[in-house]
């Protein structure tokens, strides 16, 4: 079968499955992976005759896309920050609205000293991992409640130069006795019943432990982060959150009461509100 024949074949099979776009950026992505080629590729070399092995993995994965099975579990990785990070059924795939943010440190944060960070909810890493590879004098930590979700990150501490200290912690209990000069946290925000409206591929995939929260309870993780976190922040050290866009403004007004400085919050790239940040005076 040559490349183009294939390329009719997969429209074929995943159309009503996945919108027209998505069907073609999940076939360059496979392609990308399996051959290197670009999307060009698609157009110069539809003549190409697959091989039988080639067509063994990539009817595997055309299967599991029928599936619902996010590309990049089966590829078992994705870019973040220009990096290739491992993914696995125990932690999130990082999204776009978690790069904005590492990205809004990264120029934030330039020139500034913080000796001490902690990642909260690290899941894969990628926070922790992305700000450590660009503030090489920070000590950072990262805590997870899940253990198969550390063993992930650790795995992709490999692909760094900057060491971790990675730790099984629920942020529910007792807190270390550390302080820090920066703590950021992506924690679990979605309600329960939001579950019905979202995306099979995630909440049939993804861990649920890292994306939901109690409906009566949506901002469980950011009271408590709030809280113990003024206390394990040193003076002038900042707090910023990802957020639900629904409750910015509730996790804003409680870090206001608590007493913290200089609470903004702002949008993400499609202009929902996401991100929530104060300092401790």
């Amino acid at each position: 079968m040559t490349l183009g024949n294939w390329q009719a074949y997969w429209n074929q099979t995943l159309s009503g499955t996945y919108p027209k776009e998505e069907i073609r950026s999940l076939l360059i992505r496979a392609i990308t992976d399996r051959f290197n080629w670009s999307a060009i590729d698609l157009i110069t070399r539809k003549e190409t005759v697959l091989s039988a092995l080639d067509l063994d993995w990539l009817n595997c994965v055309l299967k599991r896309l029928q599936s619902l099975e996010p590309m990049q579990q089966i590829l078992g990785y994705t870019w973040f920050c220009d990096q290739k990070f491992l993914v696995t059924p125990d932690v999130l795939i990082p999204r776009p609205e978690t790069e904005e943010l590492v990205m809004y440190l990264r120029e934030h944060l330039k020139g500034k000293v913080v000796r001490k960070a902690l990642d909260i909810g690290t899941g894969s890493g990628c926070i922790a991992l992305s700000l450590a590879d660009s503030m090489p004098q920070t000590h950072w930590s990262a805590w997870d409640v899940s253990t198969q979700a550390l063993t992930v990150a650790k795995r992709n501490q490999e692909h760094f130069e900057q060491q971790v200290n990675w730790q099984r912690q629920d942020v529910l209990q007792t807190w270390p006795e550390e302080h820090f000069d920066l703590i950021v946290s992506n924690p679990p925000y979605i309600p329960q019943n939001e579950q019905y409206s979202m995306d099979q591929n995630v909440v049939d995939y993804e861990p649920h432990l890292a994306l939901f929260v109690p409906q009566d309870e949506p901002l469980k993780f950011y009271s408590e982060i709030i809280q113990k976190g003024f206390k394990c922040l040193n003076h002038g050290g900042g707090l910023y959150f990802e957020c639900h866009f629904e409750f910015t403004q509730g996790v804003a007004a409680q870090m206001q009461e608590m007493g913290y400085a200089q609470v903004k919050k702002w949008k993400d790239q499609w202009g929902k509100w996401r991100f929530v940040s104060g300092l401790k005076p």
